[in-house]
């Protein structure tokens, strides 16, 4: 059994599997490339199209029993280096920007590949200084990276096994596996560190298509719709609206600068005090709402310490009106009652709680 993962059975095995990987690396990349032209993707997808030819190579020289011919290992060392490199510079694209001094070390790099690749001592050694190049180049970009530093662990253990092979002469078996086995982990590990990327690129899109960019709170449509779907589960929630106090004229006499910052800090105390118990959005401009749904919530209770620490901590105030959901209302009346409610604390005082059932006869409800 253990005859599969060695010798010819075993470049035959790895190969499938290294294969299997990269064509699903090929797709992702593509399908990124059509979808984003990011250039990163463009140099990955020749990336993973090099080794996906190179595995295809070593798959038909195992079926043969041809591969330790001079021209085959030229060819295997020179597609993993290229690979190699292309897979960095594409890793690097993700995270930063490729200069053209970048772009023309890369193709010195490629070039020195072809030359060292003539001798298998050479290109091992030159794929080993490949790794240190990496390590102190593309690694501090990811932060760094678990992953990427296993992948490059697994690169160095390949080179390493595959060096010694050339120098001993008459390869041994256990090193070609371990060359396979850790050239299957280094795809994989790219493979999920691409994966990742994509992931983070989607969460990025969401964030931005439901969050407002300068507070951080929902956006109003993300917030309407979530309290649609409450209503529409009859789900007994409250709204609290809120209008910063003279807001206009903190933007005319210090400037709207001062008036982000304000902006910000109040958004900071809804996320906080609303965390666990229903979500805060911006409704526009000096505007915020948020939708409780925990039940053992005492509205009005939050919305004074919201007030406080509002008045207390930051440069402004704010009037506010809260409303509780009631069977028959659609979204727009919640949000509306709780609207008039706040618009009653303006309009006597400011800098006040006003509940829409103590001032529900003032609007004739």
């Amino acid at each position: 059994m253990s005859t599969i993962f060695t010798g010819i059975p075993g470049v035959v095995y790895y190969a499938s599997l290294n294969i299997l990987v990269l064509t699903l690396m090929l797709l992702l990349a593509i399908q990124l490339l059509i979808h984003r032209k990011k250039r990163a993707y463009l140099t990955l997808a020749l990336c993973m199209a090099i080794m996906l030819v190179e595995q295809i190579v070593l798959l038909g020289a195992g079926l043969l029993g041809s591969g330790e011919s001079p021209g085959f290992n030229f060819i295997r060392n020179l597609f993993n280096a290229a690979s190699f490199i292309l897979a960095n510079m594409g890793v690097y694209q993700l995270y930063a920007e490729t200069s053209t001094r970048l772009t023309r070390s890369v193709y010195v790099l490629l070039g020195l590949a072809v030359l060292s690749s003539i001798f298998p001592i050479v290109g091992g050694v030159y794929q080993l200084l490949l790794v240190v190049l990496v390590f102190y180049t593309v690694y501090p970009l990811l932060n760094p990276s678990r992953k990427y530093l296993l992948g490059l662990s697994f690169y160095t253990a390949a080179v390493i096994a595959n060096l010694i092979n050339s120098l001993v002469g008459e390869p041994l078996v256990f090193l070609q596996a371990i060359d396979n086995l850790f050239r299957v982990g280094l795809y994989a590990v790219l493979f999920v560190i691409l994966f990742d990327r994509v992931i983070e690129l989607m969460d990025n899109v969401y964030q931005k298509s439901t969050s407002d960019s300068l507070t951080g709170l929902y956006n109003r449509f993300y917030f309407y719709t979530t309290v649609s779907f409450m209503v529409s589960e009859k789900v007994p929630i409250s709204i609290i609206f809120f209008d910063l106090d003279n807001f206009k004229k903190l933007n005319d006499t210090r400037g709207h600068e001062e008036g982000d910052k304000a902006l910000k800090l109040v958004s900071s105390i809804l996320k906080e005090e609303g965390e666990g118990v229903g979500i805060a959005g911006r409704y526009g401009g000096e505007e915020m709402v948020m939708m409780i749904e925990d039940p053992d919530v005492d509205v009005a209770e939050l919305a004074e310490k919201i007030r406080y620490r509002i008045e207390s901590e930051t440069t402004v105030t704010a009037s506010i009106g809260h409303a509780a959901y009631e069977e028959g209302l659609t979204t727009d009346q919640i949000i509306k009652n709780a609207d008039n409610a706040m618009y009653r604390a303006k309009k006597t005082g400011k800098n006040k709680v006003v509940s829409f059932e103590a001032v529900a006869e003032v609007f004739n409800v």
